[in-house]
């Protein structure tokens, strides 16, 4: 009888701790992996390096057929924007909804600098000391390794213009944590999380529309600085956050099986057609209504539009990759392989380094400047980026996110399974 007994309370247990905390309370986050996002980075990577070789060589500003998609695929910081909205915001969403306090601040700070600082430190050393018309000067060094170049007038190194948007994601990590303190109570019922959400979610949205609208017209003067700051980038980040919250409601056992959010789960498992959405959005954005392909200015009008189609864009090209059945779909499929996942791995390296070996290589090989010759530089920047990112990779970066790991568990082993337990998550 007693050992009846026990195993009868050992399974109750066992059934319970399936649905409370630690593993993400009733959201069961810990269960629900993301595998689709890793190759959804490695796409963004590839891109930003293509619009760059596209524009060295002078294809993204000729008359040829892909060269309005060449020059937009900048639209690849748009996906980075709103994986890290996704992925950083919904631990604290789920302790939220489970009840919990979200991730420790001081911890979230610490994973996020052993993230970016390290690898960013060595490449930018390096492209310093090697790559550049010009010999850089103490201000420049610290401004670039301090990441607040884009907050001054300086000279600005060819092989690390892409660094803007690493200053843009730091400010977004310093802001994070305070806004999940103020907008999120722990224990709260989903639909008041959700709508107190939808509240902050819609103010951020709106002041990047009125912080562009400011600075776009003064930027007729010559002030056009404040566009590459976290505030003209935040909805899009909003959207990444919009789609944690949305994520996290639909797996809480309180939410209504018929309510409108499920609309997100059965638009997502027909991917073909949230593709072709996307592809159509990204398709518009490189008509001349977003405004030319060179780098002459943009209107008011033309910053808007590109902007908001290239958010829309990456929403749909998201939405397979966080809601429905995951293992649904060629698509999914093709994302989530093994070497998707690999380059979306290494994508940080790739994004780091890109434009460095690009530089070098043309040097090298003699490409000159809008000449020519997309077809041998672009793949061989991508191999070469590869191949520097991947050790990267195994030497720094992976041993740094393990002891970002070690800590996390060391210091809130309740929160660990509340984050998703894919690799885009760890890297991210």
């Amino acid at each position: 009888m007693w050992p009846s007994a026990t195993r009868s309370l050992r399974r109750r247990a066992a059934e319970v701790a399936t649905v409370t905390a630690p593993a993400g309370g009733g959201i069961q986050t810990g269960s629900r992996r993301f595998p689709q996002l890793d190759g959804l980075r490695a796409v963004a990577a590839l891109s930003v390096v293509a619009t760059h070789a596209g524009f060295h060589t002078g294809r993204s500003t000729d008359a040829g057929p892909f060269a309005p998609f060449l020059a937009r695929m900048d639209f690849g910081v748009t996906i980075f924007f709103l994986l890290s909205g996704f992925l950083l915001y919904r631990p604290f969403v789920a302790a939220a909804l489970a009840g919990r306090d979200g991730p420790a601040v001081r911890g979230f700070y610490w994973r996020r600098a052993l993230r970016i600082f390290p690898a960013y430190w060595l490449a930018t050393l390096v492209t310093l000391a090697t790559v550049g018309p010009y010999r850089p000067s103490l201000g420049d060094w610290l401004r670039y390794l301090t990441l607040t170049h884009t907050y001054v007038d300086q000279r600005q190194n060819v092989a690390l213009t892409q660094m803007w948007t690493l200053v843009v994601e730091v400010s977004f990590y310093a802001v994070l944590p305070l806004l999940a303190a103020l907008t999120l109570r722990p224990g709260q019922p989903a639909h008041v999380l959700v709508r107190r959400q939808a509240l902050l979610l819609a103010g951020l949205a709106l002041g990047t529309a009125g912080w562009a609208w400011v600075v776009r017209s003064r930027a007729v003067a010559g002030g056009g600085r404040p566009l590459l700051w976290l505030p003209a980038y935040l909805d899009w980040f909003a959207i990444g956050m919009a789609f944690a919250v949305a994520s996290c409601a639909l797996r809480h056992p309180g939410w209504p099986r018929h309510g409108r959010l499920r609309l997100l789960d059965r638009a997502a498992d027909d991917t073909g057609t949230c593709w072709v959405i996307a592809g159509l959005l990204f398709w518009t954005a490189t008509l001349p209504l977003a405004g030319p392909r060179d780098l002459s200015g943009l209107t008011t009008w033309e910053w808007f539009t590109k902007h908001y189609l290239y958010a829309a864009a990456a929403a749909f090209l998201l939405l397979p990759a966080v809601f429905g059945d995951p293992d649904r779909g060629v698509l999914r499929a093709f994302l989530a392989s093994r070497p998707m996942r690999f380059l979306g791995e290494i994508s940080y390296g790739v994004y780091l380094w890109h434009l460095t070996l690009l530089t070098v290589l043309a040097d090298v090989l003699g490409f000159n400047l809008f000449q020519g010759g997309f077809a041998k530089l672009y793949p061989l920047t991508v191999a070469a980026a590869v191949t520097v990112a991947t050790a990267s990779y195994l030497a720094l970066e992976r041993p740094l996110l393990a002891l970002g790991r070690s800590s996390r568990v060391s210091a809130e082993p309740s929160t660990v399974a509340a984050s998703p337990p894919s690799t885009a998550a760890q890297q991210n």
